[in-house]
């Protein structure tokens, strides 16, 4: 699998995690129109999840530094009151934008997320029928690509990296020359411990 699709999956999972109350979390390609937004009210509140390439970076390990712009849309509608919908989705905003704050998502690869922005989009078309878009944004950077650094420290084995080596046995023979001036041998096995 991408290692993208992969971190973005773990986004995804994240804000379940944080947010559960949103019913819905998926991923969408970054760009969304009126037409979106009413398939996605169906499902309110809902969050989708956007993983977007900026500028690439090229790493000294011969590894490529992604910068992902990550942009999440929540959707949430007023349910009991009029423009409770707009409070609901300011908590899921911060909700969301603390979740991601410095977050690496469970990979290795990923340094945590940073430049975090928070919006809520006003259209006064969304706010008649009683809807409330909010998005969130942040920057991760995630290497991807082989480390050819590791490839030249390491021992490797038909495209695996050896951990473990042959096990030596090593036997040590020492003089001991003791206080009452008399000389005595000891040999000791050393044998490398896992």
């Amino acid at each position: 699998m991408s290692a993208i699709v992969n971190f973005r999956n773990n986004i995804i999972e994240a804000i379940k995690a944080a947010a559960p109350e949103i019913q819905n979390v998926d991923w969408y390609d970054g760009l969304f129109d009126e037409k979106d937004i009413a398939d996605w009210t169906l499902k309110t509140p809902c969050a989708r999840v956007a993983v977007m390439n900026v500028p690439t970076e090229h790493h000294s390990t011969g590894e490529l530094n992604a910068c992902l712009r990550v942009v999440v849309v929540i959707i949430d509608e007023n349910r009991y009151v009029q423009l409770d919908g707009d409070a609901d989705a300011w908590d899921l905003v911060e909700k969301i934008a603390i979740m991601a704050n410095l977050n690496t998502f469970g990979d290795p690869n990923a340094a945590p997320a940073t430049k975090v922005i928070f919006k809520r989009i006003s259209q006064p078309e969304l706010r008649r029928e009683g809807i409330a878009v909010g998005i969130v944004e942040w920057t991760s950077d995630l290497m991807i690509g082989v480390n050819r650094s590791v490839e030249r420290s390491y021992f490797f084995l038909n495209g695996e990296r050896i951990n473990k080596v042959p096990r030596s046995r090593v036997t040590a023979l020492g003089q001991i020359n003791l206080a009452s001036g008399a000389h005595a041998e000891e040999t000791l096995d050393i044998t490398p411990e896992d």
